[in-house]
């Protein structure tokens, strides 16, 4: 059975990942992996996540731990290796994601988004390197960035968030090209998936939509491509935008604006 580590994986998407690699029926077929899920300070949701897994038959560990220390990140990958006898998968999901502009300075924000969003993946890649390299087992490994579609077609909302992402999609190519497929690594670039920062519901159901096949992109659509990725073995540096065609249409904002704005109001 294949192993997974999860980081932010207690609640939001992170926990929609965990369960469909550990649930029975998952999107990918029957195939489960047993999952070491990493949270910050979520345990009460954790724990809850846990349980339910275990009560499906699943295995699952976890990992607490800040990702802005590197020292701590080591130690969630080192333990959720040694617990799992070795990862085959990592999908580096957590993310600092705070609102800010370039006009605010000194923008300490950006020093923290990259830590979290750049460093802490930085890592994980480099442990999932290092153990294929010492085990020598042919073993296929993959690693997983979550990115954003924003990436694809740039607004200057969420500045130091932006930055740190775009980092880190440039972390995926250069990870592809380092380790030739030892572990594999590619990247997933999704539009607006789940209600974030200050929206409400009204705002988040038009925002979600403002795509040309005006339909929201759901937690499952990520779910499937995470299992796309690990059963396409020849995919490597490939980023997967899931979207709707978002950013094709060159939004100037974030959507969430747009419709506080009044810019857009969800239709096309």
């Amino acid at each position: 059975m294949p192993s997974a580590l999860i980081t932010g994986g207690a609640k939001r998407l992170g926990a929609e990942i965990a369960r469909d690699l550990t649930l029975s029926g998952g999107s990918g077929g029957a195939e489960r992996f047993r999952v070491a899920v990493h949270y910050r300070g979520s345990r009460v949701e954790a724990e809850a996540l846990a349980a339910e897994i275990a009560n499906d038959g699943g295995e699952i560990a976890l990992f607490q731990g800040d990702l802005s220390d590197p020292a701590q990140a080591r130690t969630v990958v080192e333990s959720a290796s040694e617990w799992a006898g070795g990862l085959d998968l990592c999908v580096n999901n957590a993310s600092q994601f705070v609102n800010d502009s370039l006009l605010e300075q000194p923008n300490e924000a950006s020093v923290e988004h990259m830590a979290v969003n750049l460093v802490a993946p930085e890592i994980m890649v480099q442990h999932m390197a290092g153990q294929r390299t010492a085990q020598q087992t042919g073993r296929d490994s993959l690693v997983i960035n979550m990115l954003d579609n924003k990436l694809f077609a740039l607004n200057p909302d969420f500045h130091s968030y932006t930055l740190s992402k775009m980092a880190l999609k440039s972390m995926t190519e250069m990870a592809a090209m380092q380790f030739n497929g030892r572990p594999r690594v590619c990247g997933i670039a999704p539009s607006i998936t789940l209600i974030s920062g200050k929206q409400n519901q009204e705002n988040f159901e038009k925002s979600s939509r403002i795509n040309p096949l005006e339909r929201r992109v759901l937690p499952q659509d990520i779910c499937a491509a995470v299992r796309y990725l690990w059963h396409a073995k020849s995919s490597n540096g490939q980023i997967i935008t899931i979207d709707g065609g978002q950013s094709l249409m060159r939004l100037p904002r974030d959507v969430a604006f747009l419709v506080k704005d009044g810019a857009v109001d969800g239709t096309l």
